[in-house]
């Protein structure tokens, strides 16, 4: 009886404790420092004008998600990598892939006179936007199967695909900008439920932040 008692003792502090990792707590990384990732990395065209980037860093807590939105049209595009080797900058993104031999660089106006060239050997392109953001949202375990999930929030599968929130004007914390607003270049916001910061070179940077049910938007406006 006692070992039974024990065993259900046991299991309820798992649960509790299963439970306390799964619920945000505090403010998430900034999204606007600088940045080294390393992991597996998606790296795809969301629209004619807008590039989109999801790393899972090294199986951690978070989920990075990157989005440059370019004036120009972007012909479509999707690589992969499970090794991949990521800086970002707040104005410009770098990611290598040596697994692959790829290289691509996206960077805005202010970035691109600073950010790297393509090394020799390596295919990929380097793409200039007028907006660079970079969204972290929380990767939660559920339970009754292997590895990590994604929880409600984080829209991705665990393929590395990932379906982005486009609705800025509806994402966030509503109609108005929690952060930036007209007239700034930059912004970035952050609580328990997701972060994110955006640059802009055109129009004027909007974050909003997440909710229990909304994701964190940073966009230029």
């Amino acid at each position: 009886m006692r070992k039974s008692v024990l065993a259900l003792v046991l299991v309820l502090l798992s649960s509790a404790l299963y439970a306390a990792k799964s619920v945000p707590n505090g403010p998430l990384p900034a999204p606007d420092e600088y940045t080294v990732l390393a992991g597996k990395v998606w790296i795809g065209t969301i629209d004619a004008h807008t590039i989109g980037v999801v790393v899972n860093d090294g199986g951690g807590a978070y989920r990075h998600l990157f989005r440059l939105w370019t004036e120009a049209s972007v012909k479509t595009f999707q690589v992969t990598s499970q090794s991949a080797s990521i800086e970002f900058r707040g104005d410009e993104l770098v990611i290598m892939a040596a697994d692959q031999d790829f290289f691509y660089a996206l960077v805005t106006a202010s970035g691109a006179a600073h950010a790297p060239r393509q090394p020799a050997g390596f295919t990929g392109a380097r793409y200039v936007g007028y907006g660079l953001n970079h969204e972290i949202r929380p990767v939660v375990g559920q339970k009754g199967g292997s590895g990590r999930h994604i929880g409600a929030l984080d829209s991705c599968d665990d393929d590395g695909s990932c379906l982005f929130n486009l609705d800025y004007g509806a994402g966030g914390g509503g109609m108005g900008c929690s952060a930036g607003g007209s007239g700034s270049t930059s912004c970035s916001i952050s609580n328990g439920y997701g972060s994110c910061s955006v640059s802009c070179s055109t129009g004027y940077a909007c974050c909003k932040a997440a909710t229990s049910s909304n994701n964190a938007s940073c966009s230029c406006n």
